[in-house]
């Protein structure tokens, strides 16, 4: 039997770059080799690689490498992650920057019969890269084009959740120009209105950017960050409770996976403590009754259908004392050794090799 061949696209130019590289390995290792053939496609490095383009544009993927802070140079706030991710991050680098490079300079065979994106951010689970493959005709593994438009600016996926009847926190956007044109009364004006409150930019993952405020004195500085990342910032309010998410795996037919309770040594489940084990533990199955657990289950699914996910989602949830609440949508989760959703799958009986072939397999399902 033929064997499929899957592109695995990795590492691009979002500030989530060095994450999509140590995913993308790990994707790459696991596919079940009787069934799939894998190329790895980093799109900077093919860039790097394409003689066919400018030497302006070939330079400014080669400075995007080195912003982006793969194998020499990590960023600040990766130089607190432990060694051992910084390892992994490094030898994923290592590892895909000169096969890309050596289909795009050779002209090498990089056809594909399915992607695999884990390119997370910008560029890469915002519909961009599936607006592409859509016009080339390839098929690829997560949402199309407007679920994951949807699901990445947060503002517009807390309208769609909202006019579905799904729970969400209370909010207010704030907008670069209303800020830089008067910092002190906009940021007087929204903690006055919602504190204590998270900050964050409109389209960005990780929690990159993203600030807890306690105090109307820390709002400025707060917006401050998230206008780094984004035009736009979402104030909402901060909500007590045990912090829970729920993956969902399928097309049509949906299968929730088993919910994993977050508990962080940190303020909140920032960057730092999503790649560092020793700062937070991952509970799966949560504990949680029975009853919350296939309520929050039957929210994800809902979401899913809601944002018009494909393939796979999840979803982020803080449930306090009235309930649950949808903190966010992920169409493209992290495929790294401490991600969320293979590690539900493995609770669930579903190993990550056999995880990723369902994924393919529902890629190349019939709409």
């Amino acid at each position: 039997m033929k064997k499929i061949r899957v592109g695995v696209l990795m590492g691009g130019a979002s500030n989530e770059r060095e994450i999509s590289l140590a995913s993308g390995k790990m994707v790459a290792e696991h596919l079940p080799k009787d069934r799939y053939e894998v190329v790895l496609l980093d799109p900077l490095a093919l860039m790097v690689g394409n003689a066919k383009l400018s030497s302006a544009m070939r330079d400014k993927a080669k400075a995007l490498i080195a912003k982006g802070g793969i194998i020499e140079a990590l960023p600040e706030r990766d130089k607190a992650l432990p060694a051992s991710f910084q390892k992994e991050m490094t030898t994923a680098a290592a590892t895909v920057l000169p096969a890309t490079d050596a289909v795009a300079a050779t002209g090498g065979d990089a056809r594909i019969d399915v992607a695999f994106p884990v390119l997370h951010g910008t560029y890469g689970e915002d519909g961009t890269l599936q607006g592409m493959l859509d016009l080339i005709g390839i098929r690829y593994v997560g949402s199309g084009t407007l679920a994951s438009a949807l699901a990445m600016d947060k503002l517009m996926t807390k309208t769609v959740l909202e006019a579905s009847g799904l729970p969400i926190a209370r909010d207010l956007l704030v907008e670069r120009r209303d800020f830089v044109a008067a910092p002190e009364d906009t940021a007087g004006r929204v903690g006055a209105q919602i504190l204590p409150a998270v900050v964050k930019p409109v389209r960005s993952g990780s929690s990159i950017g993203m600030t807890i405020v306690h105090t109307r004195a820390e709002m400025g500085p707060a917006l401050e960050e998230a206008f780094r990342y984004d035009d736009r910032a979402l104030v909402e309010e901060r909500l007590s409770g045990t912090e829970l998410t729920v993956g969902v795996i399928g097309n049509r037919e949906l299968t929730a996976l088993p919910v994993i309770e977050i508990v962080t040594k940190r303020e909140f489940f920032d960057y730092q403590a999503k790649y560092d084990p020793a700062l937070t533990e991952e509970i799966c199955p949560a504990r949680v009754s029975d009853a919350i657990a296939r309520e929050v289950q039957d929210l994800a699914m809902r979401a899913h259908r809601a944002l018009g996910c494909r393939g796979l989602s999840r979803t982020d949830f803080i449930y306090g004392a009235d309930g649950a609440v949808i903190l966010e949508v992920n169409t493209m989760p992290g495929m790294t050794v401490n991600s969320l959703l293979p590690k539900a799958a493995r609770v669930a009986g579903i190993p990550f090799g056999e995880l990723l072939d369902r994924l393919v397999q529902l890629a190349l399902e019939d709409e």
